[in-house]
């Protein structure tokens, strides 16, 4: 067994193996195994999360690292006297780590609390999978009664291993992250809790839609935790994905919901609210979207909003993806328009509210080539709202909308890349007023502030623009006819909007 130092605490000489090992690691191969350690003011806020157990507890450590979260975990029991003793478990695949890992472990089991520590070199997907699926004649899998994890982040391919394994147990994942956290909900006891770290990116959007709903429909969600800023919380390794920390509690009833939120650098200003988890989920949302609203001003914004009329489709318009993916048209692109082709509009012909095509001597192409092949691409020229899929880091907003006006084209047709969100009249154009209105309204600030309560990343999802509420058709049709004629800054933008949408004001 180690012997520790006294003059140093637990978390300071994890801290340290912490730090040494992140510095040794080139950000390529902290990339490739989505390995983001956490700093010990994040990992006492995973471990302060935790209602304080009793008896003999299993805790579960996936993707353990050095032990960060396991040692803010036992460093807490210790300083609270819970009235338990932890049994712990660490599951780490990167063979560097170990000797550090196994450090931390032993000094953990030097605390009277802890009656062991298990070290598992493994894959936790492949180990937890084996777990889960056992064999015909094996016994049930002992199971956890604490799962504590800052789970790794990196996209899952379909024809990967991983999601062939996961999905033999029932589990479909796009990220690992979110893999990692349903095989370690898989593997807790009734009652048993479950705090982690992980990027906001699962709280809405279709991809994570089957994780959302096993989450919920196995877990009470009990806390979540918001950073203000998204380059703190991990801010010695350059992370810019926006996180959250939440808490559930295993096959229990659902009740009210607390949402903290801190500037990113621990427990420090902290603040907090309880909310019915009709606001963090909304009743009768096929989508389970998960809304972040950390405080009132927030919550006066998420009202509003709520009360607005309308769902898309009762304005009479639609939204979809371009039906153009690039790589698949290859041979059809071509650098400049010219005869037998139609215009192609990427997210950098979107500019200042308006088209501007075509842009020549870019990356991009400007035209698609008129075929038999390429009809079922089109769209006839029209009136549409154009949204960007993926908004830069410069955007002041997540929604970036313009207008695309019938004769802004010389062409009867036109295409529309995968990465432009479309809004349509049955995939043809919208009256010029109500283009003008979506527009006006999507690129608001008050829409900007609610579609960042349960959008943490930069993508704009068809699905999401779906899940709006909207004005009225005469009050967009109002706003557009203004609007068209008024020049696009923010604060005109906002102003018409106020005007013609007497619920928004004040927002």
């Amino acid at each position: 067994m180690t012997a520790t130092t006294p003059t140093t605490s637990l978390i300071d000489r994890v801290e340290a193996r912490r730090v040494r090992e992140s510095a040794d690691r080139e950000a390529g191969q902290r990339g490739e195994l989505g390995q983001f350690f956490t700093p010990a003011p994040i990992a006492a806020l995973l471990a302060g999360m935790f209602e304080v157990p009793v008896g003999s507890l299993r805790v579960l450590d996936p993707g353990a690292g050095v032990g960060s979260l396991t040692a803010a975990l036992v460093d807490r029991a210790r300083d609270e006297g819970w009235p338990a003793v932890l049994d712990l478990t660490a599951v780490e695949v990167d063979e560097d780590l170990l000797p550090a890992l196994k450090e931390t472990l032993h000094e953990c089991e030097d605390l009277p609390l802890t009656t062991s520590a298990s070290l598992h070199n493994s894959d936790f997907v492949e180990w937890g999978c084996d777990r889960l699926e056992g064999g015909l004649f094996a016994a049930a899998p002992e199971l956890f009664d604490l799962a504590i994890l800052n789970p790794p982040y990196r996209k899952l391919n379909t024809a990967s291993t991983e999601r062939r394994r996961l999905s033999s147990v029932g589990i479909e994942a796009t990220n690992l992250y979110a893999a990692f956290v349903a095989l370690a909900l898989r593997m807790l006891a009734p009652g048993g809790q479950l705090v982690a770290i992980t990027p906001r990116s699962f709280c809405n959007g279709p991809y994570f839609k089957g994780f959302r709903k096993e989450l919920l429909a196995s877990a009470a969600l009990r806390r979540i935790h918001v950073f203000d800023s998204r380059d703190k919380a991990f801010r010695d390794t350059a992370v810019l994905q926006e996180n959250v920390i939440f808490h559930l509690v295993k096959g229990v009833e659902q009740g009210s919901v607390v949402i903290e939120s801190s500037s990113g650098e621990g427990l420090s200003s902290t603040r907090k609210r309880v909310v019915p988890f009709e606001r963090v989920v909304h009743p009768g949302d096929a989508n389970s979207f998960i809304h972040l609203v950390p405080d009132e001003a927030h919550a006066d914004v998420a009202g509003r909003m709520g009360s607005l009329p309308c769902e898309l489709p009762a304005i009479g318009a639609a939204v979809s993806t371009g039906r153009v993916v690039d790589f698949r048209s290859r041979e059809h692109l071509r650098a400049e328009p010219g005869p037998g082709t139609v215009p192609l509009l990427y997210p950098t012909h979107l500019r200042d509210g308006r088209v501007r095509w075509p842009v020549l001597g870019g990356k991009k192409a400007n035209a698609l080539a008129d075929v038999d092949e390429t009809q079922k691409l089109l769209l006839p020229t029209g009136n549409y709202v154009l949204v960007k899929r993926f908004s830069s880091k410069e955007e002041r907003r997540r929604i970036v909308a313009s207008v695309l006006e019938e004769g802004d084209l010389p062409a009867a047709q036109v295409a529309v890349e995968n990465h432009v969100n479309v809004f349509h009249h049955r995939n043809a154009g919208l009256s010029l007023d109500l283009a003008w209105g979506i527009a006006t309204f999507l690129n608001s600030t008050i829409v900007d502030l609610y579609f960042r309560q349960f959008n943490g990343h930069t993508q704009v999802n068809a699905t999401d623009l779906r899940s709006l509420r909207y004005p009225s058709v005469d009050q967009l049709v109002l706003l557009g006819e203004v609007a068209r004629q008024t020049e696009h800054d923010q604060g005109a933008i906002d102003s018409l909007l106020e005007q013609f949408v007497p619920t928004l004001a004040g927002a």
